[in-house]
């Protein structure tokens, strides 16, 4: 995405969620809703540790709630995939009550395309991505998973034409080599019994467009979506920490797990942190009659601990044999770096971790340890760095979520921001890149792509098919060996 003054391409933090209040600028584009109302889309830069964010303007729609709020779904180079809520009923059903735009964040020709309702079919935010095609075309792909007794999934593509509006296909797909339930199976015990739930996308790009569905407990299906005979390939995901076992298809992965493609898209990165929250307890007096009377007000705290563990695999060769761990970062070894080089963190957390229920108390009171500090929700960025953002939550003080940045390689706490009070503690905003010059920067990448690939032949089509296959039969068997 275009961020003004940006020389380089750079990672950006994106919130999911559209605002409404922003002036136009060189990214304003504009177009009609599928009703009739204009409406008008602008990108507003920040840089990290701040929230770039898309203003979207439409008189006429009322944002009565959260879910009437127009959300982010993909991103692929300057092209972004956008769902604007057009009814409240887009609560139960994302699809038939919401437009999809397609937005290029291109300053120099900023555009809004609106793509035709996929209906009968509703998608989930998640099941859906963007892929920035050669020729300044795209294709947008939704894959939905079709319970049977084969692992069989629904892929709906669209393609744009020459900007003429194109149409939805769909066709039914198998995975031609179930890898997971031979590398994990799903515990009689786990609350979710089913093969596949997409829980994010990531876009590998390549001759044949592919895309990756993530299930963040299991693994990937990886599609080629470009190619003419689209095949479905797993790719299971690094087995479960052993501190996450019981937590292993019971509760939202998002929690302990997060997945992204490097900007080269040459590397799939992968996080899993291993949490022991904090705890408030009240220890009552072996003498104190009234002991009951104090349960529930606690006055002591047991801090938690946790362990963050950084995997990468490469794209050419995605196979779970390949997986290897980048880096690992432990609470118990986290430093801070020292007062004078970040006194702005030192402040913050000396008011995060102090004893206390009022400002003067946590000025002059003592403080307490890091793993008083509850870190969940890892997010990795899409560089090749090892800086891994996390939400943390003050057990000292009600309301206060803050986003933290670990170097997990060094094991050094590098900073912390304070988010707005009364937030909820959950994940909702989405590493992207921000790239200057939209157009001639990414134009000129897609031209030398299309000179390397000629039209995307289907010589090269199938001799990606052929290794895909051989890599996944391979790892099939490998895994056999090794039950």
């Amino acid at each position: 995405m275009a961020g003004p003054k940006q020389d380089t391409p750079s990672c950006i933090l994106v919130s999911l969620r559209a605002c409404s209040s922003a002036p136009p600028n060189a990214t304003t584009a504009a177009s009609k809703t599928s009703t009739g109302l204009p409406i008008a889309v602008t990108f507003c830069h920040a840089t990290r540790p701040g929230f770039s964010n898309f203003s979207v303007h439409c008189p006429g729609i009322v944002r009565s709630s959260s879910f009437m709020l127009p959300t982010f779904i993909s991103q692929d180079a300057d092209l972004v995939l956008l769902r604007v809520p057009l009814d409240p009923r887009s609560k139960v059903d994302h699809s038939f009550y919401s437009d999809y735009f397609v937005y290029s964040v291109n300053p120099q020709r900023p555009e809004l395309d609106l793509l035709p309702n996929p209906y009968p079919e509703s998608f989930g935010d998640n099941e859906i991505a963007i892929l920035s095609c050669a020729d300044d075309s795209y294709v947008v792909a939704a894959l939905q998973f079709v319970p049977g007794i084969k692992p069989t999934f629904k892929l709906h593509l669209y393609r744009s034409t020459d900007g003429k509006q194109g149409t939805w296909t769909s066709q039914l797909l198998s995975v031609e080599q179930p890898l997971r339930h031979k590398v994990c199976p799903i515990p009689e015990s786990a609350e979710r019994q089913i093969y596949h739930r997409t829980t994010k996308v990531i876009v590998l790009g390549d001759d044949i467009g592919t895309v990756g569905w993530v299930d963040l407990w299991r693994g990937i299906i990886l599609c080629g979506v470009l190619s003419e005979r689209p095949m479905l390939h797993d790719l299971p995901l690094p087995l479960p920490a052993k501190g996450n076992l019981s937590s292993f298809l019971n509760c939202c992965p998002s929690y302990f797990r997060d997945i992204t493609v490097n900007q080269r898209k040459d590397t799939i990165k992968y996080i899993e942190i291993e949490i022991t929250a904090p705890k408030k307890v009240h220890v009552p007096s072996g003498s104190d009659p009234d002991w009951v009377a104090y349960q529930g007000k606690p006055n002591s705290i047991v801090p938690g601990s946790w362990t963050a563990t950084t995997w990468a695999v490469p794209t050419l060769a995605a196979s779970w044999y390949a997986w290897h761990v980048k880096c690992s970062a432990s609470l118990d070894n986290l430093s801070l770096p020292p007062v004078k080089d970040n006194p702005k963190l030192h402040k913050i957390l000396n008011r995060l971790l102090s004893i206390g229920d009022c400002e003067e108390q946590e000025a002059t009171g003592a403080t307490l340890p890091l793993g008083c500090l509850c870190m969940a929700y890892p997010t990795l960025t899409v560089l090749d760095d090892d800086d891994v953002y996390f939400l943390s939550k003050s057990i000292s003080m009600r309301n206060i979520v803050s986003l933290v940045t670990v170097d997990v390689k060094n094991e050094v706490l590098q900073g912390m921001r304070v988010l707005v009070n009364n937030r909820s503690f959950i994940r909702d905003f989405s590493s992207g890149i921000s790239v200057s010059g939209a157009s001639a920067s990414l134009g000129q990448a897609k031209k030398t792509e299309a000179n390397k690939y000629g039209r995307r032949g289907k010589e090269q089509v199938q001799e990606r098919l052929d290794r895909l296959k051989s890599i996944c039969t391979r790892a099939s068997g490998q895994s056999e060996e090794h039950m």
